[in-house]
């Protein structure tokens, strides 16, 4: 159990379920898994689901979640170095060096990114047992792109939540898959693997929706109260 409030770092992978790699399995691993599911809509792919992850609203996140600071990168760049990179999202949470700076520039880094390698150095910095780790609230998430012809339907998942009835037009294919790791706070579930079948046997959270993954997030940086209480 957390004693202080914790900061979020979240990398959003557009498009990348097809292209998995061992460090997302071993995020997996280690992590609590689960989907987040999409509403239909007519907007071009990248702009609707961004739209939901961030639950877009005129308020703005400082004003909707008690005063948070949040970043928001997207990056379409060529090899920067990982390290480089890796350290400064951490920075600018407050984690340098391997030690908590109290006064850090942000309670929320959002990553829109299109890479794999940096997660890896991002696991190594925040390795289990570091200062860093007990404070960090880790999620990764991934998106499909366009919809590959493959088994990925969330209709068969048990027990069906509220959202199904009351949520409006949702898609029941293709979801978002998620993994958040925070040492010592989040569970650990059976998942072994960064895939859509090892979510839906072993993944510990089941389905919520992507536009509730921003309220869900703010609570567990203390930030907002628990949603749907």
């Amino acid at each position: 159990m957390a004693d202080k409030a914790s900061r979020g770092l979240v990398i959003y992978g557009d498009g990348l379920m097809p292209l998995i790699y061992s460090n997302l399995h071993s995020l997996a691993s280690r992590a609590s898994c689960g989907f987040l599911s999409l509403r239909e809509s007519k907007d071009e792919r990248v702009v609707r689901e961004l739209a939901q992850l961030l639950d877009v609203h005129d308020p703005s996140i400082s004003d909707r979640f008690m005063g948070m600071r949040a970043a928001f990168f997207t990056l379409g760049f060529s090899v920067k170095g990982f390290d480089e990179l890796a350290t400064e999202l951490l920075r600018l949470l407050g984690f340098q060096e391997g030690k908590i700076i109290e006064s850090g520039e942000f309670d929320l880094v959002f990553m829109h990114i299109w890479l794999d390698e940096v997660l890896g150095r991002l696991m190594q910095i925040a390795q289990p047992g570091s200062e860093i780790s007990s404070r960090l609230y880790f999620s990764l998430v991934m998106s499909y792109g366009a919809v590959p012809p493959t088994n990925s339907d969330l209709s068969f998942l048990f027990p069906h939540q509220s959202y199904i009835m009351k949520g409006g037009n949702i898609r029941h294919h293709h979801p978002m898959l998620i993994a958040q790791w925070q040492e010592a706070v989040t569970r650990m579930d059976m998942a072994t693997m960064f895939s859509f079948e090892e979510f839906a046997k072993h993944g510990g959270n089941l389905v919520i929706l992507a536009d509730r993954f921003l309220h869900e997030l703010a609570f567990k940086l203390w930030k907002a109260p628990k949603y749907g209480a």
